[in-house]
């Protein structure tokens, strides 16, 4: 499937965060990434602020989709949405959305605080869909905080795991959700 133009320039905004630092990340940067001019880049984002407002939109509705999916598929199972959130977070490495998700997430960080509003809100509807799914919170929070280190660790190349290792974790943690 090809990617629409808003997709090509949030790529290449990763791409410059990835390759030239936060501080790099200027519309000019980006549009020379995105192989357009400036004006064009100007067309679908009025700043920087709202590439990357749009930038982090983008990445949790994908993931969103994902979780969708898969909770269409284990609805019947025990705990659905939170087995979809795991299996999600392991398609979204597999496919390597992360550098989105990842990016976006480090730019707001660093940007705007207001900007982690949407990431903030993604967090709370987990943890009360969680707690509806598991009676123990301190497993539902093992759960998420196991996601979201293996994304933490892709972010920040801090030895990230190999993709037979994040199965095995992710699986793993499965395994814990149906004990529990």
């Amino acid at each position: 499937m090809s990617k629409t133009k808003k997709e090509q320039i949030f790529d290449a905004a990763a791409s410059t965060i990835l390759k030239e630092g936060l501080s790099q990340l200027t519309l000019q940067q980006v549009a020379e990434h995105a192989n357009m001019t400036k004006a064009g880049l100007l067309y679908h984002f009025s700043s920087k602020e709202e590439l990357i407002q749009q930038m982090n939109e983008h990445a949790i509705l994908c993931f969103r989709q994902q979780l969708e999916t898969y909770y269409e598929t284990y609805k019947h199972e025990k705990a659905p949405y939170v087995r979809a959130y795991l299996l999600a977070t392991l398609h979204d490495l597999d496919m390597q959305h992360t550098t989105q998700l990842c990016t976006s997430m480090l730019a707001t960080m660093s940007f705007d605080d207001a900007l982690l509003q949407p990431w903030r809100a993604f967090y709370a509807e987990f943890k009360e869909k969680a707690a509806e799914e598991i009676s123990d919170p301190a497993l539902s929070q093992l759960i998420r905080l196991a996601c979201d280190g293996i994304w933490f660790s892709e972010m920040f190349q801090l030895e990230p795991l190999k993709r037979e290792e994040k199965n095995l974790l992710l699986h793993r943690i499965l395994h814990l959700l149906e004990e529990g």
